[in-house]
Protein backbone atom coordinates (compact mmCIF):
# COMPACT_ATOMS: atom_id res chain seq x y z
CA UNK A 1 0.00 0.00 0.00
CA UNK A 2 2.78 2.42 0.91
CA UNK A 3 4.66 1.57 -2.29
CA UNK A 4 1.51 2.15 -4.34
CA UNK A 5 0.86 5.49 -2.62
CA UNK A 6 4.44 6.59 -3.26
CA UNK A 7 4.21 5.69 -6.95
CA UNK A 8 0.85 7.46 -7.24
CA UNK A 9 2.18 10.67 -5.67
CA UNK A 10 5.31 10.52 -7.82
CA UNK A 11 3.19 10.28 -10.99
CA UNK A 12 1.00 13.20 -9.91
CA UNK A 13 4.10 15.28 -9.10
CA UNK A 14 5.69 14.42 -12.45
CA UNK A 15 2.53 15.38 -14.32
CA UNK A 16 2.41 18.72 -12.49
CA UNK A 17 6.02 19.39 -13.41
CA UNK A 18 5.27 18.62 -17.04
CA UNK A 19 2.30 21.00 -16.92
CA UNK A 20 4.59 23.85 -15.87
CA UNK A 21 6.69 24.64 -18.98
CA UNK A 22 9.99 26.41 -18.53
CA UNK A 23 9.80 30.17 -18.89
CA UNK A 24 11.80 33.33 -18.40
CA UNK A 25 10.34 36.75 -17.85
CA UNK A 26 11.24 39.31 -20.51
CA UNK A 27 12.63 42.62 -19.26
CA UNK A 28 13.74 45.63 -21.32
CA UNK A 29 15.46 48.63 -19.76
CA UNK A 30 15.85 52.16 -21.05
CA UNK A 31 18.04 54.23 -18.73
CA UNK A 32 19.26 57.83 -18.88
CA UNK A 33 21.78 58.81 -16.22
CA UNK A 34 24.04 61.77 -15.43
CA UNK A 35 27.26 61.39 -13.42
CA UNK A 36 27.99 64.24 -10.98
CA UNK A 37 31.68 63.73 -10.22
CA UNK A 38 31.72 66.48 -7.59
CA UNK A 39 29.07 64.97 -5.31
CA UNK A 40 29.68 61.40 -6.58
CA UNK A 41 26.04 60.91 -7.49
CA UNK A 42 24.03 59.51 -10.36
CA UNK A 43 20.80 61.23 -11.35
CA UNK A 44 18.60 59.47 -13.84
CA UNK A 45 15.38 57.88 -14.94
CA UNK A 46 14.49 54.36 -16.00
CA UNK A 47 11.76 52.66 -18.03
CA UNK A 48 11.29 48.95 -17.39
CA UNK A 49 9.13 47.01 -19.83
CA UNK A 50 8.23 43.79 -18.06
CA UNK A 51 6.52 40.90 -19.89
CA UNK A 52 4.95 38.15 -17.83
CA UNK A 53 5.77 34.86 -19.55
CA UNK A 54 4.61 32.77 -16.61
CA UNK A 55 1.21 31.09 -16.38
CA UNK A 56 0.35 33.10 -13.28
CA UNK A 57 -1.08 36.59 -12.85
CA UNK A 58 1.18 38.92 -10.88
CA UNK A 59 -0.50 41.40 -8.49
CA UNK A 60 2.85 42.90 -7.47
CA UNK A 61 6.51 43.02 -8.47
CA UNK A 62 9.52 42.81 -6.18
CA UNK A 63 12.16 45.37 -7.09
CA UNK A 64 15.82 45.20 -6.08
CA UNK A 65 17.15 48.56 -4.87
CA UNK A 66 20.62 47.30 -4.17
CA UNK A 67 22.48 50.63 -3.66
CA UNK A 68 20.55 50.85 -0.38
CA UNK A 69 22.66 47.94 0.89
CA UNK A 70 25.30 50.61 1.61
CA UNK A 71 22.94 52.95 3.49
CA UNK A 72 23.52 51.94 7.12
CA UNK A 73 25.11 49.29 9.31
CA UNK A 74 21.89 47.27 9.68
CA UNK A 75 21.59 45.98 6.11
CA UNK A 76 22.34 42.40 5.12
CA UNK A 77 25.49 43.58 3.36
CA UNK A 78 26.69 45.50 6.41
CA UNK A 79 26.18 42.46 8.65
CA UNK A 80 28.02 40.21 6.19
CA UNK A 81 30.98 42.61 6.02
CA UNK A 82 31.23 42.61 9.82
CA UNK A 83 31.34 38.80 9.90
CA UNK A 84 33.88 38.45 7.12
CA UNK A 85 35.96 41.62 7.06
CA UNK A 86 35.62 43.35 10.41
CA UNK A 87 34.20 46.74 11.34
CA UNK A 88 35.38 48.92 8.42
CA UNK A 89 31.82 49.46 7.16
CA UNK A 90 30.17 49.44 10.58
CA UNK A 91 32.14 52.51 11.67
CA UNK A 92 32.40 54.16 8.25
CA UNK A 93 31.43 57.80 7.79
CA UNK A 94 28.16 58.68 6.10
CA UNK A 95 30.09 60.34 3.25
CA UNK A 96 31.51 56.91 2.33
CA UNK A 97 28.15 55.13 2.33
CA UNK A 98 25.60 55.03 -0.46
CA UNK A 99 21.91 54.78 -1.24
CA UNK A 100 19.22 55.09 -3.90
CA UNK A 101 16.30 57.50 -3.54
CA UNK A 102 14.03 59.97 -5.43
CA UNK A 103 11.94 56.96 -6.48
CA UNK A 104 8.41 57.33 -7.82
CA UNK A 105 7.24 54.18 -9.60
CA UNK A 106 4.51 54.86 -12.15
CA UNK A 107 2.51 53.05 -14.82
CA UNK A 108 0.74 55.18 -17.42
CA UNK A 109 1.72 58.26 -15.39
CA UNK A 110 -0.10 56.93 -12.31
CA UNK A 111 1.95 56.50 -9.13
CA UNK A 112 2.05 53.00 -7.69
CA UNK A 113 1.92 52.10 -4.02
CA UNK A 114 5.14 50.55 -2.83
CA UNK A 115 7.16 49.97 0.31
CA UNK A 116 10.32 48.27 1.51
CA UNK A 117 10.11 44.71 2.73
CA UNK A 118 10.18 44.31 6.48
CA UNK A 119 13.68 44.77 7.91
CA UNK A 120 15.17 45.54 4.48
CA UNK A 121 16.04 48.68 2.55
CA UNK A 122 17.25 47.11 -0.69
CA UNK A 123 14.08 45.24 -1.72
CA UNK A 124 10.77 46.94 -2.53
CA UNK A 125 7.32 45.49 -3.11
CA UNK A 126 5.42 47.40 -5.80
CA UNK A 127 1.65 46.88 -5.90
CA UNK A 128 0.13 46.98 -9.38
CA UNK A 129 -3.25 48.64 -9.94
CA UNK A 130 -4.43 45.43 -11.60
CA UNK A 131 -2.73 42.03 -11.87
CA UNK A 132 -0.34 41.57 -14.76
CA UNK A 133 -1.87 38.70 -16.72
CA UNK A 134 0.05 35.86 -18.32
CA UNK A 135 1.47 36.97 -21.69
CA UNK A 136 0.89 40.68 -20.99
CA UNK A 137 3.41 43.49 -20.53
CA UNK A 138 3.66 46.55 -18.34
CA UNK A 139 6.01 49.56 -18.43
CA UNK A 140 7.16 50.88 -15.06
CA UNK A 141 8.95 54.22 -14.88
CA UNK A 142 10.76 56.05 -12.10
CA UNK A 143 13.35 58.74 -11.55
CA UNK A 144 16.20 57.78 -9.26
CA UNK A 145 19.30 59.15 -7.57
CA UNK A 146 22.25 57.06 -6.43
CA UNK A 147 24.85 58.26 -3.97
CA UNK A 148 27.90 56.23 -4.96
CA UNK A 149 29.64 54.68 -1.93
CA UNK A 150 33.33 54.21 -1.40
CA UNK A 151 34.68 51.33 -3.51
CA UNK A 152 36.36 49.99 -0.36
CA UNK A 153 33.26 48.02 0.57
CA UNK A 154 31.99 46.14 -2.50
CA UNK A 155 31.47 46.22 -6.26
CA UNK A 156 29.60 49.54 -6.56
CA UNK A 157 31.80 52.47 -5.64
CA UNK A 158 34.31 55.17 -6.42
CA UNK A 159 37.88 55.99 -5.50
CA UNK A 160 38.14 59.72 -6.02
CA UNK A 161 36.88 60.27 -9.55
CA UNK A 162 37.35 56.67 -10.63
CA UNK A 163 33.94 55.01 -10.87
CA UNK A 164 32.89 51.35 -10.74
CA UNK A 165 29.15 51.36 -11.41
CA UNK A 166 27.55 47.95 -10.84
CA UNK A 167 24.21 46.83 -9.37
CA UNK A 168 23.13 50.45 -9.53
CA UNK A 169 19.60 50.78 -10.93
CA UNK A 170 16.13 49.54 -9.87
CA UNK A 171 15.88 45.97 -11.11
CA UNK A 172 12.96 43.50 -10.88
CA UNK A 173 13.70 40.38 -8.89
CA UNK A 174 13.55 37.11 -10.82
CA UNK A 175 10.19 35.37 -11.01
CA UNK A 176 10.63 31.71 -12.00
CA UNK A 177 8.87 28.36 -11.50
CA UNK A 178 9.58 28.62 -7.77
CA UNK A 179 8.03 32.07 -7.49
CA UNK A 180 9.76 35.33 -6.57
CA UNK A 181 13.47 35.39 -5.75
CA UNK A 182 13.76 38.62 -3.80
CA UNK A 183 17.33 38.73 -2.49
CA UNK A 184 19.24 41.31 -0.47
CA UNK A 185 22.53 42.51 -1.93
CA UNK A 186 25.52 40.58 -0.55
CA UNK A 187 29.24 40.50 -1.29
CA UNK A 188 29.46 36.72 -1.45
CA UNK A 189 27.98 34.88 -4.40
CA UNK A 190 26.68 36.15 -7.70
CA UNK A 191 23.44 37.79 -8.71
CA UNK A 192 20.25 36.16 -10.00
CA UNK A 193 18.68 38.55 -12.49
CA UNK A 194 16.37 38.35 -15.48
CA UNK A 195 17.92 38.41 -18.93
CA UNK A 196 16.81 41.30 -21.08
CA UNK A 197 17.57 44.22 -23.36
CA UNK A 198 19.44 47.36 -22.34
CA UNK A 199 19.46 50.83 -23.90
CA UNK A 200 21.57 53.05 -21.64
CA UNK A 201 22.64 56.68 -22.13
CA UNK A 202 25.34 58.08 -19.82
CA UNK A 203 26.11 61.81 -19.56
CA UNK A 204 29.40 62.89 -17.98
CA UNK A 205 32.40 65.25 -18.58
CA UNK A 206 33.79 64.55 -22.03
CA UNK A 207 37.33 63.67 -20.93
CA UNK A 208 36.19 60.50 -19.13
CA UNK A 209 37.10 57.17 -20.70
CA UNK A 210 34.19 54.76 -20.28
CA UNK A 211 34.00 51.00 -20.62
CA UNK A 212 30.53 49.46 -20.42
CA UNK A 213 28.30 46.53 -21.23
CA UNK A 214 27.03 46.47 -24.78
CA UNK A 215 27.76 48.10 -28.10
CA UNK A 216 28.76 51.76 -28.14
CA UNK A 217 26.40 53.69 -30.43
CA UNK A 218 28.35 56.98 -30.83
CA UNK A 219 30.67 57.08 -33.88
CA UNK A 220 32.50 60.15 -32.54
CA UNK A 221 33.22 58.40 -29.24
CA UNK A 222 34.57 55.35 -31.07
CA UNK A 223 36.88 57.63 -33.09
CA UNK A 224 38.05 59.29 -29.85
CA UNK A 225 38.84 55.90 -28.29
CA UNK A 226 40.61 54.82 -31.49
CA UNK A 227 42.83 57.91 -31.29
CA UNK A 228 43.61 57.25 -27.63
CA UNK A 229 44.64 53.72 -28.56
CA UNK A 230 47.15 55.19 -31.04
CA UNK A 231 48.89 57.38 -28.46
CA UNK A 232 52.60 56.93 -27.74
CA UNK A 233 52.84 54.39 -24.94
CA UNK A 234 56.38 55.29 -23.78
CA UNK A 235 55.30 57.54 -20.91
CA UNK A 236 52.64 55.12 -19.69
CA UNK A 237 55.18 52.67 -18.35
CA UNK A 238 57.50 55.23 -16.78
CA UNK A 239 54.93 57.56 -15.26
CA UNK A 240 53.68 56.61 -11.81
CA UNK A 241 51.44 59.66 -11.38
CA UNK A 242 47.88 58.85 -10.32
CA UNK A 243 46.59 62.41 -10.13
CA UNK A 244 43.15 63.06 -11.57
CA UNK A 245 43.05 65.70 -14.32
CA UNK A 246 40.40 68.40 -14.03
CA UNK A 247 37.03 67.43 -15.42
CA UNK A 248 36.04 68.99 -18.71
CA UNK A 249 33.37 71.67 -18.50
CA UNK A 250 31.83 70.18 -21.64
CA UNK A 251 29.62 67.14 -21.23
CA UNK A 252 29.04 64.20 -23.56
CA UNK A 253 26.27 61.64 -23.74
CA UNK A 254 27.28 58.15 -24.81
CA UNK A 255 24.82 55.38 -25.53
CA UNK A 256 25.11 51.61 -25.28
CA UNK A 257 22.77 48.86 -26.45
CA UNK A 258 22.79 45.13 -25.79
CA UNK A 259 20.35 42.23 -25.91
CA UNK A 260 20.11 38.96 -23.98
CA UNK A 261 22.24 39.96 -20.99
CA UNK A 262 21.23 40.00 -17.35
CA UNK A 263 22.96 43.17 -16.18
CA UNK A 264 24.59 46.43 -17.21
CA UNK A 265 27.79 47.76 -15.62
CA UNK A 266 30.11 50.61 -16.52
CA UNK A 267 33.45 52.02 -15.43
CA UNK A 268 34.69 55.57 -15.92
CA UNK A 269 38.07 57.22 -15.28
CA UNK A 270 39.76 60.27 -16.81
CA UNK A 271 43.16 58.60 -16.36
CA UNK A 272 42.47 55.45 -18.36
CA UNK A 273 44.89 54.58 -21.13
CA UNK A 274 43.39 52.62 -23.99
CA UNK A 275 44.62 49.67 -26.04
CA UNK A 276 42.59 48.19 -28.89
CA UNK A 277 42.83 44.71 -30.32
CA UNK A 278 40.89 42.06 -32.16
CA UNK A 279 39.98 38.44 -31.49
CA UNK A 280 38.92 35.93 -34.11
CA UNK A 281 36.35 33.51 -32.75
CA UNK A 282 37.47 29.94 -33.46
CA UNK A 283 34.20 28.51 -34.79
CA UNK A 284 32.60 31.38 -36.68
CA UNK A 285 35.86 33.19 -37.54
CA UNK A 286 34.02 36.38 -36.69
CA UNK A 287 36.35 39.14 -35.53
CA UNK A 288 35.50 40.94 -32.29
CA UNK A 289 37.01 44.22 -31.16
CA UNK A 290 38.59 44.12 -27.68
CA UNK A 291 39.66 46.98 -25.46
CA UNK A 292 42.01 47.24 -22.49
CA UNK A 293 41.65 50.26 -20.19
CA UNK A 294 44.00 50.93 -17.30
CA UNK A 295 45.88 53.61 -15.37
CA UNK A 296 49.61 54.32 -15.02
CA UNK A 297 49.90 52.14 -11.92
CA UNK A 298 48.98 49.02 -13.92
CA UNK A 299 50.52 49.90 -17.28
CA UNK A 300 53.47 47.51 -17.05
CA UNK A 301 51.14 44.62 -16.32
CA UNK A 302 48.76 45.37 -19.17
CA UNK A 303 50.98 46.67 -21.97
CA UNK A 304 51.18 43.28 -23.71
CA UNK A 305 47.73 42.02 -22.84
CA UNK A 306 46.13 42.23 -26.27
CA UNK A 307 48.59 40.34 -28.51
CA UNK A 308 49.67 37.77 -25.93
CA UNK A 309 46.62 36.82 -23.92
CA UNK A 310 43.41 37.67 -25.71
CA UNK A 311 43.87 35.27 -28.64
CA UNK A 312 44.38 32.41 -26.18
CA UNK A 313 41.11 33.13 -24.39
CA UNK A 314 39.08 32.77 -27.60
CA UNK A 315 36.32 35.04 -26.32
CA UNK A 316 35.70 38.79 -26.61
CA UNK A 317 36.61 40.54 -23.37
CA UNK A 318 36.58 44.02 -21.93
CA UNK A 319 39.39 44.69 -19.46
CA UNK A 320 38.76 47.46 -16.97
CA UNK A 321 41.37 48.21 -14.34
CA UNK A 322 40.80 51.10 -11.92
Amino acid sequence: MRKFLFIFLFVISTRNMEAQPYFQQDVSYKINVILDDVTHQLNGDIEIEYKNNSQESLPFIYMHLWPNAYKNNRTALAKQIVKGEGLKFHYSDSIDRGFIDHLNFTVDSKSLVWDYLKDTLDIAKILLEKPLLSGKSITIKTPFRVKIPSAEFSRLGHIGQSYMITQWFPKPAVYDKNGWNEICYLNQGEFYSEFGTFDVSITLPENYVVGATGDLQNPEEIIWLDNKAKEDTTDWYNNSSMEFPASSAKLKTIRYKQINVHDFAWFADKRFHVLKGEVELPRTKRKVTTWAMFTNSEAKLWKNILPNILPQRLLPMLFLVP
